[in-house]
């Protein structure tokens, strides 16, 4: 680690190259860092639109590493991580952009509490309304519960819950049990040398981390010290095929590894439960109303079921082998 070096960041892109390059210029812009205290490390997924291009040109103090497949979110990451020479490490997505002076607040932040080995900050949608999934507790039968059956979103307007996703905008700093990846301000001294777990192609590799990192004695708060605009899923809506299943196949992992294939079962069913009363109301709700928004929640909602069983089924072929 460099004496001097105070942050080093990694942004894992696939085919996302406008805004990457806005999130790119959020990045130098929201922090008052000399340009000898902070580095700016981008993987890129094998896109094909110009990212790489964009970088080379546009940005030409990035180091950028060039992959020739997609070799998803973890690993990505991982490549660069004996690169880094921060004191921290800030994983940002390339589909985020930071407000506000971001960056000098999370540090800032960080500097004043030193048993704090990940920070999460809060995401916000494009108009500035709060994202549910910046954090929250370990999946468990009761949160997954009431997360697809909607439980949780009642409860939390009567009183605080341990629910799978924050619930709503808080004002204090908040331990909880994993923050997402999307933007994760990371203590390099506490990963001992290891970041994501390659098991993870996308989604659940946060919570992996933080679990560990948990189990090793540090904190993993949630600050809303610091804002960042985060076009949720904007690469994901041109992904197809075993890329999409990880977005509902993470979270299944890690309930796994944490309890076990005895109840995975259960899990599946109040998935698939869950989003199918989505379909039926959004269903209804686009007849009544003939708004095409509904429509298409709907018909997102019934591909969510159809990945859930196409999970289900990988699951069982491979148990038979």
């Amino acid at each position: 680690m460099n004496a001097n070096m105070r942050l080093s960041v990694i942004v894992v892109n696939w085919n996302v190259k406008d805004l990457l390059h806005a999130c790119l210029e959020s990045l130098y812009r929201e922090t008052s860092l000399p340009l000898e205290q902070f580095e700016i490390f981008v993987v890129d997924n094998d896109s094909s639109d110009g990212s790489v291009e964009m970088v080379r040109e546009s940005f030409p103090r990035v180091h950028l590493v060039a992959n020739k497949e997609n070799v998803g979110f973890g690993r990505a990451n991982n490549q660069v991580l004996d690169r880094c020479k921060g004191e921290y490490i800030l994983l940002f997505n390339p589909d985020a952009m930071l407000i506000d002076d971001g960056i000098d607040r999370l540090l800032t932040h960080a500097d004043m509490h030193q048993d704090v080995a990940i920070w999460g900050a809060r995401l916000l949608n494009i108009d500035h309304s709060l994202q549910r999934w910046t954090g929250g507790a370990f999946p468990n039968i009761k949160n997954i519960a009431g997360h697809y059956l909607f439980i949780t979103r009642l409860l939390s307007y009567f009183g605080k819950t341990q629910s799978l996703y924050l619930e709503t905008d808080v004002e204090t700093d908040v331990d909880v049990d994993w923050v997402s990846g999307a933007c994760m301000l990371l203590r390099k001294e506490a990963l001992d040398n290891k970041l994501f777990n390659d098991d993870f192609f996308m989604y659940g590799e946060d919570m992996e981390l933080c679990h560990r990192v948990k189990n090793n004695a540090w904190r993993v708060v949630y600050t809303p010290m610091a804002s960042v605009v985060h076009v949720q899923g904007a690469s994901m809506k041109s992904q197809e095929g075993d890329i999409l299943l990880s977005s509902l196949k993470g979270l299944r992992s890690f309930y796994t590894l944490l309890h076990g294939k005895n109840r995975v079962w259960l899990v599946d069913f109040i998935t698939i439960l869950g989003f199918g009363i989505r379909w039926l109301l959004y269903s209804v709700l686009g007849l009544l109303t003939r708004k095409p928004h509904f429509a298409e929640k709907a018909a997102s909602s019934l591909s969510y079921i159809r990945i859930t069983q196409k999970i289900v089924r990988q699951d069982r072929q491979l148990n038979n082998l």
